[in-house]
């Protein structure tokens, strides 16, 4: 059973009380504080910042309203008013503001204002390892006996909400013809809010703010284009020894900066639900995230419950804070996504050796089937556990030549000829290694394209997600809270969707 019923709970409590009560949450708790006489929750970052703030210091908020009491627009002309700056979202009810503490605080006295987010850091789930190849991780799940029964994800639009994608210089993701649209953030935040006294009164919208049509959209980090290869890459520069899950799907590559922040995470989301329909996008891969505990009214979690409401598939990495109970990646708690943990092969000999990042540290000495690093949930707690797991330990995919922290991090595993991930010269030069849940993510993304070329696109997140969980392999010995369901299976999850 889906995780809805917890969540609904959680959700009819926080609307039962004008001053909301802290969820149930394990020990790291929720930890929001109050701010303001209407009971307007500030989370714990922004309260840690007011409370080091100068006067005159301006910080960047996302305001979280109540859309059945107010409007975007109203919230806007409020915060106007206060003298903040302000950006708008298109598809999203919420306000983004600049604004110095006081006005900050004169925020949580307005009407039907919920919540007030800082514009915090995110951090990627990629590690840098070497090892098991793309040539074995989709057999690993069966998406090569897919693509042979002629499934390939054709047409089924992919968006890699992450640091970019290198489509002018690797040919397995090439832009125009494989990534489709490319965008990159190419403007200073601060300098695109509009306030009152501005001459022009143009409220800009987080969907706008990005440059589209960018070859190569991967500045710096590498870590968008290694992932983006693994969902859908062509294998060109290996001459198909590389190829990704699924190969026929196009990629929309959303570069949101090389050092995330909830901002352009949520422009991402505004920008993918803009342009649905022209990419055909049915599944966005979230392979980043945070740590704590779930918040519903946390505005990623709002986002992607927006997404998910408008058909697209939403898959986040659980996380690589394992393996210790309650470290999962609160966004992949979120009911209404697809939260992914990382494992190895489940074949034996494995010539990558890649079960030695999955010995079991609890003693049990169960099979090496679970990441050491894999973020894990709570025995028995109904909402914080992943929802499956996927290859994740190493992971040759698509290198960016732009991609200088990648590069530099895998380059002693890349070109170590002793090691299982020794690359030829030639393949060397458009493939790198890495592990994480970032790269476990991909490969379920790349199942839900495959999912939806098998249902002429006809299937509906929540009608994935239940297909992927009731046709994953058990992992006996491993509970929900650490496995989810058990492991990916492409091939078992399309013969289930052309059963149908």
């Amino acid at each position: 059973m889906r995780k809805w019923l917890a969540a609904a709970a959680l959700l009819v409590t926080v609307g039962a009380c004008d001053t909301r009560p802290e969820l149930a949450a394990p020990d790291h708790g929720r930890a929001l504080t109050l701010g303001g006489s209407s009971g307007t929750v500030f989370d714990p970052a922004l309260s840690a910042a007011l409370a080091t703030a100068a006067p005159t210091d301006s910080l960047v908020v996302i305001v979280n309203y109540d859309e059945a009491a107010t409007t975007g627009d109203v919230v806007t002309s409020a915060l106007l008013v206060l003298g903040a700056g302000v950006i708008q979202f298109k598809h999203l009810e919420l306000v983004a503001a600049l604004a110095t503490p006081a006005q900050i605080y004169a925020m949580a006295g307005l009407s039907g204002i919920r919540s007030i987010y800082l514009n915090r850091q995110l951090r990627y789930y990629g590690l840098p390892f070497s090892g098991l190849l793309l040539h074995e991780s989709v057999p690993t799940i069966r998406a090569d006996a897919v693509r042979a029964m002629g499934i390939t994800g054709k047409d089924v639009g992919i968006a890699i909400l992450d640091s970019g994608i290198d489509g002018l210089y690797n040919p397995d993701v090439h832009y125009p013809e494989k990534t489709v649209q490319n965008i990159k953030i190419l403007f200073n935040l601060r300098d695109v809010f509009t306030f009152q006294g501005s001459i022009n009164r143009i409220i800009k919208n987080g969907a706008e703010l990005f440059v589209e049509n960018l070859p190569n959209s991967e500045t710096s980090i590498g870590h968008g284009t290694h992932v983006s290869g693994i969902a859908a890459g062509l294998g060109t520069a290996s001459g198909g020894y590389y190829t990704g899950v699924a190969p026929g799907a196009k990629l929309v590559g959303i570069g949101a900066g090389d050092v995330l922040f909830v901002f352009w995470i949520l422009a991402g989301f505004d920008y993918i639900l803009d342009h649905q329909q022209d990419y055909n996008i049915q599944v966005v891969n979230n392979s980043w995230g945070s740590s704590g505990a779930f918040d519903p009214d946390d505005p990623i979690n709002k986002a992607t419950k927006t997404v998910h409401d408008h058909g697209i598939t939403v898959v986040f990495a659980a996380g690589n804070d394992g393996p210790d109970e309650n470290t999962l990646n609160p966004y992949s708690v979120a009911p209404w996504v697809i939260g992914v943990a990382a494992g190895c092969k489940l074949v034996s000999p494995d010539p990558t050796n890649s079960a030695i990042h999955c010995d079991d540290p609890t003693g049990q000495n169960r099979p090496p089937w679970l990441a050491d690093f894999s973020s894990r949930g709570i025995p028995d707690d109904p909402l914080y556990h992943p929802a499956i797991t996927a290859p994740g330990v190493h992971i040759v995919s698509t290198r960016a030549s732009t991609g200088l922290v990648l590069n530099a991090t895998d380059a002693p595993h890349d070109f170590d000829l002793t090691s299982t991930c020794a690359l030829s010269l030639a393949y060397a030069l458009y493939y790198t290694c890495a592990s994480g849940t970032s790269m476990a993510t991909p490969h379920v993304v790349g199942v839900v394209a495959l999912m939806q070329d098998a249902a002429g696109g006809s299937l509906t997140p929540d009608q994935v997600h239940d297909i992927l969980t009731q046709t994953a392999r058990p992992l006996p010995g491993f509970g929900e809270w650490e496995v989810g369901a058990g492991y990916v299976d492409a091939l078992a999850a399309v013969n289930a969707v052309l059963g149908r």
